[in-house]
Parts: structure tokens; sequence; C-alpha cells
């Protein structure tokens, strides 16, 4: 990709430089600019270059540019610029002869001009002329986080990139799990070279790696053609897209037809850049959006059980869905600062599933909301959601190492009218599940049910519970105990009991006589209803520990 030469002679600075022939290649594409003035530079251009000459070798040996041209080199270029009055007086016949011929434009450019402006304006015409084609309107930082506008600017980029330098172009996002492509192009190629997406940034098959930018990480990866010859060869360059050191999209293109030249580097810098600022713009704008919610979540927890109304107007106010249902988690916070570690948190959260489906806000120094959309009539089970926290949180512990934290989740798929009493079963879920699943970090209101609700102090609990904890220790005292509470629930009776647990019925006498022997026990006066339901309730809990 480079500048037509029309295009670059329109530029202000060009206004004095003059073609005076071959002006039927003055389409001809400038890829990079060459300055020769030795008799035989001509052998080393490259093709589609600009060369820029004093005239000096032409001074010397009249006859090297006939050469050039008779060798098939020099026609290669896109343009001939040559400084008259340093040391041609007038431009050979011959030369002007042959540029008309070979449609290569040849240029007077005035003797003022210095090759340093020349190189530099055309860098400059290119740069601005790329700018031009990336440039996507401004819209308030409002509209930043509306998916549209962003997929709408990504793929204007890479749809500029592969109209202006004819190579396809990739932009994998993360979070998203999304492939966005500037045409139909770039499948087709990765399909015919037998790759997957994945394979540009982590390649499968033997490759090389070669680093073009590392201030950018820009690298070339190439694919090594086992079969030797002229066989395909293909290769990718690849920049990572990083916010607040969190890679967030990866930017790949395309080099199936040949090599990046200098200006195609050029503009993919142009184009790597502003893919990075609407990355910093989603970003800057997420957070504002986790403040701003994070607020009206504050403000919904302050409002009392009848103050409905305040909520709703507040969400109003701040463009907050009050119809959306979500699940809950509530993470209290072990040995850290959550307000001291916000950034940390949010990276982490950024960089897992849950972001694109759910809100994360911070409730104290010491408590993390973590809410996920739910679909009303297929309610999350509690392996998925567990699934989903345990990601998140593990996410945590690798940006903030060490860190302990314990979870509570509640799946009743609720708005956020109903955020307060959500909140308060996770946190009475944390409390329980410490109590009689101490070794689980993570604990589902459903599978404490109604034992999340009863008001024990968590001291005397520990302590009612202590004393049975060594019945626990072996197999056989689990079972003296859950006969113990099949015998309780149905009334102490022992033929029912044996008919639900399908032993014989001195099967459970044995049993039963056991526990009663056992000092855990003593004291226990089975025939008062209140102390039998009482040992049924802490029985539930040892068996809900298990």
């Amino acid at each position: 990709m480079g500048i037509a030469v029309r295009e670059l002679l329109a530029n202000d600075f060009f206004r004095d430089f003059e073609v005076i022939a071959g002006r039927k290649g003055i389409y001809k594409e400038i890829q990079g600019i060459t300055i020769l003035d030795a008799p035989d530079g001509f052998k080393w251009t490259k093709g589609k270059e600009m060369i820029m000459s004093s005239g000096y070798s032409m001074m010397n040996d009249p006859d090297c540019i006939s050469r050039a041209f008779a060798e098939g080199t020099i026609q290669k270029a896109s343009a001939l610029l040559i400084k008259q009055g340093r040391y041609l007086e007038k431009i050979p016949e011959d030369l002007i002869t042959l540029c008309n011929e070979y449609e290569l434009p040849l240029i007077l450019a005035p003797f003022s001009a210095t090759w340093m402006e020349v190189a530099s304006e055309t860098n400059v015409a290119v740069m601005n002329r790329t700018i031009r084609k990336f440039q996507v309107p401004v819209v308030g930082s409002g509209q930043v986080t509306n998916q549209s506008y962003k997929e709408q600017r990504i793929r204007k980029i890479l749809q500029a990139v592969e109209s202006e330098m004819k190579f396809p172009a990739l932009l994998y996002d993360i979070a998203e799990d999304k492939s966005y492509y500037s045409s139909s192009n770039f499948r087709r190629m990765t399909e015919y070279y037998g790759l997957t997406d994945r394979d540009y940034w982590d390649p499968s098959l033997p490759h090389t790696q070669a680093t073009l930018c590392d201030y950018i990480n820009m690298s070339r990866y190439r694919l090594i053609n086992n079969e030797g010859g002229e066989g395909p060869r293909v290769s990718w360059v690849i920049i990572p897209i990083r916010v607040h050191g969190l890679t967030q999209a990866y930017f790949v293109v395309m080099e199936a037809r040949e090599l990046l030249d200098y200006y195609d580097e050029f503009s993919i810098r142009i184009a790597y850049l502003m893919l990075q600022s609407l990355y910093e713009q989603i970003r800057g704008a997420r957070d504002a959006g986790y403040m701003g919610f994070e607020n009206f979540i504050h403000f919904a927890m302050s409002c009392e059980t009848g103050e409905t109304g305040k909520v709703i107007n507040q969400a109003g106010v701040q463009g907050i869905s009050m119809s959306t249902m979500y699940d809950h988690a509530v993470i209290k916070v072990l040995n850290f600062s959550a307000g001291e570690k916000r950034a940390e948190i949010l990276r982490a959260f950024a960089a897992v599933r849950c972001s694109r489906m759910g809100k994360l806000a911070i409730l104290g120094d010491r408590e993390l909301l973590l809410l996920i959309e739910s679909a009303p009539g297929n309610q999350r089970t509690a392996s998925e959601m567990k699934e989903l926290v345990a990601e998140f949180v593990a996410s945590v512990k690798e940006v903030i190492p060490g860190a302990e934290m314990k979870c509570g989740l509640c799946r009743e798929s609720t708005t956020l009218r109903d955020i307060r009493k959500c909140v308060e079963k996770c946190r009475r879920v944390i409390e329980m599940g410490s109590v009689i699943r101490p070794d689980d970090d993570i604990c589902d209101y459903e599978m404490l049910g109604p034992l999340a609700w009863l008001d024990v102090p968590e001291d005397e609990l520990n302590g009612m519970l202590a004393k049975f904890r060594p019945l626990m220790s072996d197999e056989r005292g689990r079972e003296l105990l859950h006969t113990l509470k099949v015998y309780l629930v149905n009334n102490m009776n022992y033929s029912l009991t044996a008919d639900l647990l399908f032993v014989h019925i001195n099967t459970i006498r044995k049993r039963i006589d056991r526990i009663m022997e056992d000092e855990a026990f003593a004291g226990v006066d089975w025939n008062n209803t209140v102390e039998r339901v009482k040992m049924i309730l802490l029985l539930q809990f040892l068996e809900a520990g298990e």
C-alpha cells in the first residue's frame, strides 16, 4: 500500500514539481523512496519506489539510464524524480523517450527542494491519506459501549486495511470470543492453508517468528514449508491490543500474496493505534459504567423495603434496566482491601465470561457483588453458577496472588427490585456455609435451604456441632447419625425407619441403642418434642457439611 503519483503531486508541497514525461504512469503507486546517484545503482531498485536523483550519475555516465531500461530494472519503479540544475542543465531526450515508452513518470524537482523534505512530505501524505481512509466519525462517550458502534468501527478499520493494502485482516476480541473480518477473503485463506483463527496468535503448525516492533509487540509469523520448493508458505503480522496490561484483542493482517512494504507497515501502525484507542474508550466508558452502576446498587441497598419507587426513579435517571433478571453472588474478601485493589478486580472481571453476561459492584472494602443475567424460565444450575463464579475468583487470584475469598450464591433470577433481599441471602449463605462447610469457598443458597435462615449465632452453632464432629470422622459414625435423623423425622418409629433404610428392624434398634450410649447425646430428653426438633436441625447441618 502506498500513494499514487498523481495523488502525491496534488499536495501543496509538490505544486512546483513538474511531470515532463511518462504521464500515463501517474496512476502508479509509490511504496517507498530510493536515492540513487551511482551509475550502477539502478541494478538494486526493488520496484514500486520513487527514485530520486541529482543527475550526478547521468552526467558522468550518460548511458547508465538506457542500460537500466535495457536490463529491465528502472521501469519497475513508480516514478523517477530528478533535481534539474544541480548536475543536469537539460534532461536528455533519450531519457524522456524511454520514460514515455515505459510510462514511467519523470518528475523535475525544484532546485530548492531537499531530499529530506521530499521524503518527509511523502510520508506525511501517505499518513494523512491512511488516517482519512480509516477514520470513523466520533460519537459521544455515552454511545461508545454500544455494540453496533463498536462493530461498525472495527469493521470499517479492517475493511480499510484490506481496501488500501490489499491484505485481508482479522480482529479477534477475547472477551467476546468473537472474530471480526475485513471480508470473506480472510476466512477463505484461513481454510486454504488449513488454519484456524487461534493459529494466528498461537500457531499449531511449524513456524518462524520475527519481531517487527518490540514496543507494540508487532510480530511476523511465517509457516515453514516442510516439503521445500516454492509451495505455500503463508505469513501474517499480528499485534495484540492491550489495555491496562491486559490483552483485549489480536489484530492480524494476512500476507498470503506478498510481504508488507514500508508503507504497509506504516498503515498497520495507524490501524493499530485506532483499534487501541477504541478499546481504551470502551474500557474508560465501562469503568465509568461500573461506578455509575455501583452507586446505584449502594442507593438501592440503602432504601427501605417500601421505597421501591425511589429505586425505580434512580434507575431511570442512570439508564439502568429494572426488568433484567439476575442471579446473585456476594464475595467476601478475607485478606485484602477491595477498594485499594479496585483496578485489579475490574481487570480480573474483564477477563472472564461473566463480564459479558453480568455486572460487578464493590459493596464495601471487604465485599463484592456479582450479578449474572439469567433467562426467564431457564434457571441456571448450581454447577453452572459455581463455574462462572469460580472462574472470576481464579482470575482475581491471578492478579492478586494469595487472595482469599468466600462466596455465597443465590439463583432466584430476580430483578434489581429485590437486590437487598438477595444480597442478604448471599451474606447468610456465606455465614452459615463457613460453619457447616468450612472447606468450601463457594456455597449455594439452595444447598443450605432453610438452614440458611436459622437465627443461631455462629459461635453457638459451632459449639453445638463440635461434640458431634468426632462421629462424622468415619463412615460408621456417619451411618449412625443418618439413622438417628431418619428415626427422629419418622417420630421414632423403628419399623418405618428400617423400611426407609432397607435394613432389618433389629439393626435399627442396635444402632439407636449405640447412639444413645454415646456421650455426645448425654442429657438429651428424647421424649421432648422441642429437643427432638433441635436434634433434627443439628443433624441436618452436619449432613449439609459433608
